[in-house]
Formats: C-alpha cells, structure tokens, sequence
C-alpha cells in the first residue's frame, strides 16, 4: 500500500455554502505527500529494473513489423512492442483523440500554506468548500463572475493550507484575480499571515474527448482523458487502476494476450492495445464520464448563488 505517503488525515469533512448550518460529508480526507508518493514510486521502478533516457519525443510511429519506433530528441530512436503516453494532458501530437467531442474546459486555483495567528476553522475537519460571499468588494468585471470557493487543510492550529478555487470555467480565471479573491476572504475572516510557506498556482484542464480507444499507442492519467470533468480530481483513480492496466500489459508482452481476442462485454474482434484500452474505458466508464461531463456542463454555467443551490441539493442527497 502507500498509506505511508499519506501526509495528514482528517476525521471528517466540513462544507459551508450559506449563513445556515455547514454540511458534514462523514468521510474523512487525507492530504498526499508528494515528495513521499515521488520517492515511494521511484523506488518501487529502481526494484524493478526502469530505466531512463532524459530526451523529449516528437512523435511515435509505426515499423514495418509491427513495433512502435519512438522518436526523440537529438536523433534517438527507441523500438518497442507498445508506448504509454503519460505526458500529461497535452499529448495530442502524440495520440488520436474522439473528433466532435466536448469542449476542453479548465480548473483554475491559487493557494498558500501559511502560519497564521488564528485559524477560524475547526482543525480538526478538512474545509472541502466554502462558498460563503464575504468579500468586502464586489467583482464587476466579465471574468470575475465565476464563483470560487475556499479549499482549507490545517496542518495544526496554525499552520494552514488555503486555496481560492474555481471549480471549472470556460477560460482560464487568472492567478491575480484568484489570489486577489483568497486575500480579500482572508481578509474579510480576520485570518492574519505571519509566514508564507509556500505559494501553488493549480490548472487543470477537464472535459474534453476521450482517446481513440482503436489506437495503437497507449496512455495513462491526464493523456488518457482520466481526470474527472467536474471535480479535478486523478490522483486515486490513477493509482488505482495502474495495478490492473501494467498486468494486462505485462500479459501482452509475455504473448499471453493475442490479437483476435474480445474484448469482455464486446462482439467486436481486438487487438492487444485495443484489450490494454479496454481496461481503462470500458463501456461502462465511458457512459460515467458522460454523467460527469453533464455535470461539467451545468457547473459552467452556474453563478455563485447558483452553485451553492447545487450542492446544497447534492450533499444532502439520501446514502442509498
């Protein structure tokens, strides 16, 4: 397991969208350490033998006999029997993507983990959303209309990780403005800085197309259209699923896996690559990601009084 990379845990989860009473989620929520995940999964590929080539690729191309030749930089070519794109989400020189699909749609955030004198949160609760409008000046302008809410982890009674975020918008919100938008909340709260720790800048594109799931490349996370549309969220899926994906691939390059196979719940006749895809999007996936870009679609076009009408309907739906 990587419970090991799991930096802070919270007992439960706090949302607030009016003057009334906050919302508890009744889950509890764990911060990531990203330098204990990147050392943790750095060593389990040394175990295994990975090995490196510090080189950009242009492009992935087909050989006469079927293997993939990948082109990189400074005139390196590497021959394999099948290549995983994991570059993130703007990887379409490398892949094929569904034409026709929906709009590329982005989360942008802006956040600082800080000491401050008083934290006016329950340290104890993870602050999922707080939508609450308690700034002191009010935006005018075309780009300042999209809601955003605050995004707070305490570390301790006063070390604290704030974060202004606005959950998906058609264009980009700028850093400044979202910044702006966390210091006058902070502000307007009574919350005090008395060291900055550390600044983060967050964009993350959602929505858009699935990959072509007849391609002979092959991708993982962001490339492969796996973060979900309507929360930015990928970390867990992604680590999730790795396991099973690398087995199916390890079954294909020990010929345990052959063309002319169907791929489960499928009449269609598939290749090797088309079976590594299909465990990545099922029919099944691909029609929870239609809901999810559904949801895409309305939060897009919410105001703030809006959104917080939303959620207020979602986190209290019954737990059937």
């Amino acid at each position: 397991g990587l419970e090991s990379c799991i930096e802070h845990v919270w007992k439960d989860t706090v949302v607030y969208l009016d003057r009334n009473k906050p919302i508890m989620i009744g889950r509890a929520y764990g911060r990531v350490d990203r330098d204990l995940l990147h050392e943790e999964l750095l060593r389990r590929c040394n175990e295994a033998g990975v090995t490196y080539l510090n080189s950009k690729v242009e492009q992935i191309k087909e050989s006469p006999d079927g293997h993939r030749v990948v082109y990189c930089g400074r005139g390196h070519k590497i021959l394999c029997r099948l290549a995983i794109v994991a570059s993130g989400a703007a990887s379409g020189k490398l892949l094929e993507y569904e034409v026709g699909g929906p709009r590329v749609c982005v989360q942008t955030a802006y956040g600082v983990e800080v000491e401050v004198e008083r934290y006016p949160y329950d340290p104890s609760l993870m602050v999922f959303m707080d939508y609450r409008d308690c700034f002191k000046e009010k935006f005018t302008h075309p780009e300042e209309a999209n809601p955003t809410f605050l995004y707070a982890m305490a570390m301790s009674s006063t070390r604290v990780f704030f974060e202004e975020t606005c959950l998906a918008s058609k264009d980009a919100m700028p850093f400044d403005l979202l910044k702006k938008r966390l210091m006058s909340r902070l502000d307007a709260m009574g919350v005090r800085i008395i060291k900055v720790y550390e600044e983060e800048w967050s964009y993350i594109p959602v929505g858009g197309s699935l990959p072509n799931t007849d391609q002979k490349n092959l991708a993982f996370g962001a490339a492969a259209s796996m973060v979900h549309p309507a929360t930015g969220y990928s970390v867990v899926r992604s680590l999730s699923e790795a396991p099973r994906y690398a087995s199916v691939i390890s079954d294909i390059l020990r010929n345990r896996v052959y063309s002319g196979q169907y791929l489960p719940g499928s009449s269609e006749m598939s290749s090797p690559s088309m079976l590594a895809w299909g465990t990545l999007w099922p029919q099944e996936r691909k029609r929870q990601r239609s809901f999810f870009l559904f949801g895409l679609a309305l939060i897009i076009q919410l105001d703030n009084e809006g959104i917080q009408t939303f959620f207020e309907s979602f986190f209290r739906l019954p737990k059937w």
